[in-house]
């Protein structure tokens, strides 16, 4: 009898962990889908922050814990990069997303999202520091991201993120050129389709005075037919090619 009763429960609690497991995925590929399309709702950016939470609360699966929460960390980075639609503060924005990369890090020491995206937000709140604030930052920045490349040397988002990094800093604290272009050709290589290395990559030629091959590469973004990440494209990569453009036009290179 006991036995049976023991099959019974077996036989009915699969389906149930089955329909939760189920249901969390769902979850997950809503909050991404809503994520992908905050071009069309800006307010999608918070709906898809509300699902992940609900992952993190409900779910007692690492992957699952991990996904949601570096997405979640990803998701406030953006949201602070448009604070003034959002109507949040872009610091606390920053904050939460580096509090959720580091749960993230927590859960998968060996995911490359998770350093990356917290190494992302706590550079974001560099930029809207001081200079000597914003140096400070910058060991720990330096850190993350090489822990980042290192578990993950093939990522765009890394790949990128170097490619910005030499452009930005200054040549007596590392910055270089060269090095840029390098990286943003290599994630480029990877990721044809992928649009921010090709506005860094012109934002160089344009301070080497390369204003056709300037122009070349921002036409290319104007122009592209299928970006890897079409939001950010339409919000960003899109208007600042048209904003770079506009500021060499008539400009010829010697």
């Amino acid at each position: 009898m006991l036995y049976r009763f023991i099959l019974l429960a077996v036989f009915f609690a699969s389906p149930v962990n089955a329909s939760h497991k189920t249901i969390r995925h769902d979850t997950i590929k809503q909050a991404n889908a809503l994520f992908d399309n905050y071009d069309k709702d800006i307010t999608n950016l918070q709906k898809s922050i509300d699902m992940y939470d609900r992952i993190t609360k409900e779910s007692s699966s690492s992957h699952e814990l991990y996904t949601a929460y570096y997405k979640t960390a990803m998701t406030y980075l953006i949201m602070g990069d448009f604070a003034n639609l959002t109507h949040t503060d872009a610091i606390n924005d920053y904050e939460k997303g580096a509090a959720a990369a580091k749960k993230a890090i927590a859960i998968n020491p060996n995911g490359s999202e998770g350093y990356f995206w917290y190494a992302g937000n706590i550079g974001k709140i560099a930029r809207k520091k001081n200079f000597l604030e914003a140096l400070d930052i910058l060991p720990k920045f330096l850190f993350y991201l090489s822990k980042s490349y290192k578990l993950n040397p093939k990522s765009t988002f890394v790949l990128e993120a170097y490619s910005e990094l030499y452009y930005e800093l200054p040549w007596a604290f590392g910055g270089s050129s060269s090095k840029s272009i390098e990286y943003a050709k290599r994630a480029l290589k990877i990721d044809p389709n992928y649009t921010m290395p090709l506005t860094t990559m012109a934002k160089v030629y344009i301070k080497q005075g390369k204003y056709n091959d300037a122009k070349k590469v921002l036409e290319e973004v104007l122009n592209s037919k299928n970006p890897s990440y079409r939001a950010g494209w339409v919000m960003t990569d899109k208007p600042y090619a048209q904003k770079l453009l506009y500021s060499i036009t008539g400009k010829t290179q010697f």
